[in-house]
């Protein structure tokens, strides 16, 4: 799971290979997200793009699904109701036959399970530089690990 900072950030990353799902702010920096939404569409036509907005109106709703958005959330959204919304939808598309293979599910807690295992490879087992590579605190990262194991 990559955390991409700007609009064309993230153009580069889908140019490099499949990806499931996009979520784009509606505001970011440089570009806003319906300015780029028709071009992730473009590169990504199988997958699920969301759009998450503060500022959610019926209008900007109409557009973003115009310009490739397969919906729109509002702000604050629980991270594990997000991946069960893209989930659904990209389950939907895969029955009416816009993605090949198995339906995929997004589960917060594996994906997360499956980032920690991988920084400590990284890091030799290092808690402490795991936790810096994650961007969480050691003794979070601690308490993570005795729920895992």
């Amino acid at each position: 799971m990559n955390r991409i900072a700007t609009a064309e950030e993230g153009l580069f990353v889908l140019e490099d290979g499949p990806v499931d799902l996009v979520t784009v702010d509606y505001r970011m920096p440089r570009l806003d997200g319906l300015s780029v939404m028709s071009r992730y569409r473009r590169q990504l036509p199988g997958g699920v793009l969301v759009m998450l907005t503060g500022y959610g109106d019926i209008p900007l709703a109409v557009e973003a699904v115009k310009e490739g958005a397969d919906t729109l959330l509002t702000k604050p959204i629980d991270p594990d109701h997000l991946l069960r919304h893209a989930a659904e939808l990209l389950a939907r598309g895969r029955l009416a036959g816009q993605v090949a293979g198995a339906p995929l599910s997004f589960k917060l807690d594996e994906m997360e399970r499956d980032a920690i295992k991988a920084a400590l490879k990284e890091c030799d087992g290092v808690v402490a530089r795991a936790a810096k590579l994650l961007g969480i605190d050691r003794r979070t990262l601690q308490r993570k690990l005795k729920k895992i194991y």
